[in-house]
């Protein structure tokens, strides 16, 4: 997925918008020193890694759509569209931020002290440390200071004030040791320590202090040191589990590498929520247990933390039920809803996509990888527990169905993880109009997936089918609609991408049609989306979804089919119309099957 690779750099204020959800990671939380390793652009200014570019996370500077070396100036590309060419191998006289010089393999005797872990800077021939929380400094040499009282990790030049003793103190880092001193101060206007805590006023400063009763700590009294369960959801929990199910560490709340994600700055009472600077499991967003942020693979991610609930489940506990008492029946579950995304993204402000971005798992459930014998690869949508929805011209050589193979849930191309279910084939279905002599028109298949233990597909947060809409829905021109997928990043790319995502805005019929666009090979049975500068679908995507929400609801609009390249001047994608085909599609995925 794409933008038009002309004048890159120019693209940063594109007329599509799409609902993406944001946050940000900063040096601090990537543990690399913020006196690591430097290097500065040809006009003498600092490239600030790690940064954030399309949605990923990079730690070098890029090549992506410019054949020299680029880095961003702050921490978020995405954001601020600040950047400038990699001066490689630059040095300062005197300049001692940089890492020393080292051979070819800079890491092949680590550097970095006390645990740090040593990475080699693409481009060139230094080296970066990513320290544990304990340590800072160009290879981890030093100790930053530990502050009790906050439950907290202060780096090196870090001040911030504190009640100790019924004194009110303001205390900096130095040289790993804490340096405090009585200050003046008076009473808080409002009072912001929570549970119960009570607040002064450094005068000199003019920032608040909290004094926590017992059980609770931190800079706002948010932190319950003894909490080792949650209750219910876990929307109250404040303890300071920082690591994932997987075992991944969790990044800070208020990282400013994240952007649009539930960050501490665009939630509503995020103080209220158990958010703030700090990278302990909570529950924002009533999801159904504590999670976090992670890194996975240079992209954000999330994962449920490892944390117990405090309620033993039923089938785990040894509670006997005396003779002729039965417990009360269960209420049934409500029926699950249809094009529901698993959001791990703020709702709001709209953000501009000139490239696609790395999509967060759960952001487009529905989808599902295709796998066509060793080479061929295609994307579909989950439109029921056993039925698929892709392009027609992915199955027009009529491939045998051993050879193919569905991904449900699956982040990164090919990889298969805990969230991922692979199902094979029972048949495909195109509709009666298809012909492989044209495989655009009617451009259309259904995949019905191979049952396992009786069921297909199970719904979790990172499966779920999108909905159907009925022959009458019609999204208005120019709406703004997403598309997703794992294809080619660009034109001239070969390999596949992390599943992207990005937004595109429904073209008017008759526009498509011009004989400078795409004349009458357009017809009736097609949508055009992504016109003058939107992102657009590649090689790769085929098949995917066109997805356009009404009321937070997700409709299958459209299937990726075809257009001439990827993301050129002019030329908007090409989508099969669903609504067109809607009676065929409920005919098959709901006809009874035939008595044997």
């Amino acid at each position: 997925m794409q933008t038009t690779t002309a004048a890159y750099f120019a693209l940063l204020f594109l007329p599509c918008v799409f609902g993406t959800l944001g946050r940000i990671l900063t040096i601090h939380e990537a543990n690399i020193s913020r006196e690591g390793r430097k290097v500065f652009t040809t006009t003498d200014k600092e490239c600030k890694f790690p940064f954030r570019q399309g949605g990923r996370i990079h730690h070098n500077c890029l090549t992506i759509l410019s054949s020299k070396p680029w880095c961003s100036l702050t921490s978020n590309f995405d954001r601020d569209h600040q950047w400038g060419f990699c001066a490689l191998e630059k040095t300062r006289p005197g300049d001692s931020g940089h890492a020393p010089r080292r051979a070819a393999d800079p890491c092949r005797v680590n550097p970095c002290q006390n645990g740090g872990a040593c990475t080699p800077i693409s481009h060139s021939r230094w080296f970066q440390c990513s320290c544990p929380d304990r340590f800072t400094g160009t290879v981890c040499e030093k100790k930053k200071c530990y502050e009790t009282a906050h439950l907290r990790y202060y780096d090196i030049g870090e001040s911030w004030g504190r009640i100790h003793l019924r004194n009110v103190e303001q205390c900096r880092c130095a040289s790993g040791e804490i340096e405090c001193e009585r200050v003046r101060y008076t009473m808080c206007r409002s009072n912001p320590c929570q549970n119960d805590g009570t607040c002064r006023l450094i005068t000199s400063t003019g920032k608040e202090v909290c004094n926590c009763r017992s059980r609770h700590s931190g800079p706002r009294c948010s932190l319950d040191p003894d909490a080792e369960c949650y209750k219910n959801r876990g929307r109250d929990y404040r303890g300071l589990a920082n690591t994932t199910l997987s075992g991944a560490r969790c990044l800070p709340w208020n990282s400013d590498l994240l952007h649009n994600e539930l960050h501490v700055g665009a939630m509503v009472a995020s103080a209220l929520r158990g958010l703030g600077e700090h990278a302990h499991c909570r529950n924002p967003d009533n999801d159904k247990r504590p999670w976090c942020y992670t890194l996975n693979e240079g992209a954000i991610s999330w994962e449920y933390c490892d944390v117990p609930s405090c309620v033993m489940p039923v089938s785990s506990s040894r509670r006997i039920i005396p003779d002729g008492t039965k417990p009360k029946p269960s209420v049934p579950a409500k029926p699950q809803v249809c094009g529901k995304k698993h959001k791990k993204r703020r709702s709001g402000p709209m953000v501009r996509i000139f490239l696609g971005s790395a999509a967060m798992p759960g952001a487009h459930p529905w989808m599902a990888a295709i796998y066509i014998g060793e080479s061929d690869f295609c994307a579909g949508t989950l439109v029921s527990s056993c039925w698929i929805i892709s392009a027609a011209h992915c199955f027009f050589r009529n491939p045998l169905k051993s050879q193919l193979r569905v991904v449900l849930g699956q982040q990164n191309f090919n990889v298969t993880g805990p969230n991922t279910r692979t199902f094979g084939v029972e048949k495909y279905i195109f509709p009666n109009s298809f012909s492989v002599f044209n495989p655009t028109l009617h451009d259309i298949v259904l995949i019905k997936l191979a049952k396992q233990d009786g069921r297909c597909a199970r719904r979790t947060p990172f499966i779920a089918p999108i909905c159907l809409p009925d022959k009458s829905t019609t999204f208005p021109d120019n709406y703004c609609c997403s598309i997703s997928g794992w294809g080619h990043v660009d034109e001239k790319a070969e390999g596949y991408s992390s599943l992207q995502e990005a937004g595109v805005r429904l073209v008017p019929h008759e526009a498509c049609r011009r004989p400078d666009v795409f004349g009458n090979h357009v017809t009736s049975d097609m949508i055009c989306a992504g016109l003058n500068g939107c992102a657009d679908a590649c090689q790769g995507d085929s098949g995917g979804p066109l997805a356009c929400a009404r009321n937070d609801v997700s409709f299958l609009y459209g299937i990726i089919s075809w257009g001439e390249g990827c993301g050129r001047s002019g030329k908007p994608g090409v989508y099969t119309k669903v609504v067109n085909y809607i009676d065929w599609i409920n005919s098959v995925i709901r006809r009874k099957p035939k008595a044997s």
